[in-house]
């Protein structure tokens, strides 16, 4: 629903909401959304246009690491480098030729993640709202380049939309392989809740078939792990912090969400102390799958909810076809993602009702 306003009472626009474009003390190229509907966000424009801190009203929404916003650099794409260099936040961007951990491939190692959040964006086009000519509409276009001699070579266009007065982040990605061959293709969004959104008693919204895994690997090398559907369902609700979960011990369920009748998988987190939700909506033929990863360590208290295409394990610990997703050359796959702030108890049992079981 847009703002009724009335505009015989400002000037600028900018007194509502709009998007400003900034540099950090560091250098860091940013982008800061103010929506006018308590929803304020900023996108690190050097970091591929991720969005990295934001708020509804007084309450912060994202989980952010102690490494703040770093410039991007080659070195954090090998191993687990990308570790030293991300900075958590709303929504970070996983590909755009692997995702997941490190592992062998064509042309050598891929690090965690992909290359996609240490790579600048360009930005394109950026329109404000203007409220005196009927617009309440805010726009950021970007465009994404990774590349290398005898390729791969993919062109990522990222465009970020708001409404004046709306509590949602509308975002589609179009990625091209301007290579001469075929290329891997592996696409993930990690959208990360935090504390205080992300608390004990917090309760995780999806359904579908899951498999749970977590992390070191069991002794004989295996990820997935055979659960009752129960204790599956028990991780619905999130816990405080555990002593087990030091370093980087970690667990979660993969999950083939189930969408509604129009093809759109609703998932997310609410936080009843708070009456407040947060909702992803994307269509499942784009991201057919969903991983939650929890870590609830100490300090690090965090979780993600991860819409994906292709394969987060690998090919060793998964068996379908998306573990070998491909993009031919001069292809390309676009994908759509809606996150919205749902608040007060008729949003959130709007969203509750996309909520039910996950079976093995």
């Amino acid at each position: 629903m847009k703002m009724n306003l009335s505009t015989a009472k400002f000037e600028n626009a900018h007194q509502l909401g709009g998007i400003r474009l900034g540099t950090l003390t560091n250098g860091v190229k940013c982008a800061w959304f103010e929506t006018g509907s308590g929803l304020r966000f900023l996108v690190a424009l050097d970091r591929g246009g991720d969005i990295v801190d934001a708020h509804f009203n007084e309450h912060g929404l994202a989980y952010l690491t102690p490494n703040d916003i770093k410039p991007p650099s080659p070195a954090y794409n090998t191993a687990f480098e990308w570790l030293r260099s991300w900075p958590g936040g709303l929504l970070t961007t996983c590909g755009p030729e692997t995702i997941g951990g490190p592992r062998e491939q064509t042309g050598g190692t891929s690090g965690l993640h992909g290359r996609y959040s240490n790579t600048p964006a360009e930005v394109e086009s950026l329109v404000n709202p203007d409220p005196h000519s009927s617009n309440h509409e805010m726009l950021l276009r970007l465009n994404v380049r990774d590349s290398r001699m005898f390729g791969p070579t993919f062109e990522i266009r990222r465009e970020i939309r708001c409404t004046l007065g709306v509590p949602e982040i509308r975002i589609e990605d179009t990625v091209t392989n301007r290579s001469a061959n075929s290329a891997s293709h592996h696409w993930l969004y990690h959208c990360n809740p935090g504390y205080p959104l992300l608390d004990e008693g917090a309760r995780f919204v999806y359904r579908g078939r899951a498999q749970y895994w977590e992390l070191p690997p069991q002794t004989d090398g295996s990820i997935l792990v055979p659960i009752s559907e129960k204790k599956m369902n028990g991780l619905k609700r999130a816990v405080g912090p555990l002593p087990e979960h030091v370093d980087s011990a970690e667990r979660g369920l993969l999950v083939d969400v189930k969408p509604d009748r129009k093809g759109l998988c609703h998932i997310g987190i609410i936080n009843q102390t708070l009456k407040l939700g947060l909702e992803l909506e994307y269509p499942a033929k784009d991201l057919p799958r969903m991983a939650n990863w929890q870590h609830y360590g100490t300090g690090c208290y965090a979780t993600a909810l991860e819409p994906f295409y292709g394969s987060l394990l690998g090919k060793p610990h998964d068996k379908s076809r998306l573990a070998n997703a491909s993009l031919g050359p001069g292809k390309s796959r676009t994908y759509q993602l809606t996150i919205r702030v749902r608040a007060g108890n008729r949003q959130i049992d709007e969203m509750l009702a996309h909520d039910g079981p996950v079976t093995a």
